[in-house]
């Protein structure tokens, strides 16, 4: 198939049947606004053909009650990754706790969901997913920025030393990022090119020793908040639309 006979789609996974017909019944409309296909599947079904076939917009990866740390979720998560490199992943679950969130942005993910938001808001936020923002609970963040103030001094230094390498425009973008905003939105703040921005997140995580823009956005916070003594009002890296 050509790649410009692909379709766009969001890719519904999860190991169970009714939970995915849920999904589905909450996005569809809205995909289809926007002219993107719908598609549920188990993860055994996630395979390199079915990539092969679709624009991936972004994977709703549903594990209901299960944890992030437990080895079959860790097991899909990097096939999907492996599968769908470069396309936003959204971990969908049950479970509340801040202690997932973290586990899922050091896992790459571009958001962690709780089953208890709000379903309009879901929909908010799959629209700033799909345009390369991120979402994870405040909550998560804050225990975030806290481990990084009980981090010993040598390391945060590490992560200020290497901040101070940033050019000044990559500082104005990584503030950006620090509010969850994504690439197309930073470069309209910023009047530059989308394909600049891209250049100067890949830069940032580069330095920071991140390995995605969320990990980038959250090592500044700790290190920032170790030297200056105060929580960022906004949460840090969080792009949460409560």
């Amino acid at each position: 198939m050509s790649e410009g006979a692909k379709r766009p789609a969001i890719v519904v996974v999860d190991a169970m049947e009714l939970r995915r017909a849920g999904i589905v019944a909450l996005i569809e409309p809205w995909a289809d606004s926007l002219g993107i296909e719908t598609i549920a599947i188990a993860p055994s079904e996630l395979t390199a053909e079915l990539a092969a076939e679709i624009t991936a917009k972004a994977v709703i990866f549903s594990i209901g009650g299960a944890s992030l740390h437990a080895a079959e979720s860790m097991h899909w998560a990097s096939e999907i990754h492996s599968i769908m490199p470069g396309v936003p992943c959204v971990v969908m679950s049950d479970r509340t706790e801040p202690e997932e969130a973290i586990v899922a942005a050091r896992l790459g993910e571009q958001a962690f969901m709780p089953t208890s938001v709000d379903p309009q808001i879901a929909l908010q936020a799959f629209s700033f997913i799909i345009g390369g923002g991120t979402y994870f609970p405040r909550e998560a963040l804050l225990q975030s920025l806290a481990e990084s103030r009980e981090s010993s001094r040598n390391g945060v230094n590490v992560v200020q030393h290497e901040s101070d390498r940033l050019t000044r425009r990559q500082h104005e973008v990584l503030q950006k990022l620090q509010m969850g905003k994504s690439n197309k939105v930073i470069a309209r703040d910023l009047d530059m090119q989308e394909s600049t921005v891209k250049v100067h997140v890949r830069q940032i995580m580069r330095k920071l020793g991140a390995s995605n823009r969320t990990q980038a956005a959250l090592l500044a916070a700790g290190a920032a908040r170790s030297i200056e003594g105060r929580t960022p009002l906004n949460g840090g890296a969080e792009a949460h639309i409560a």
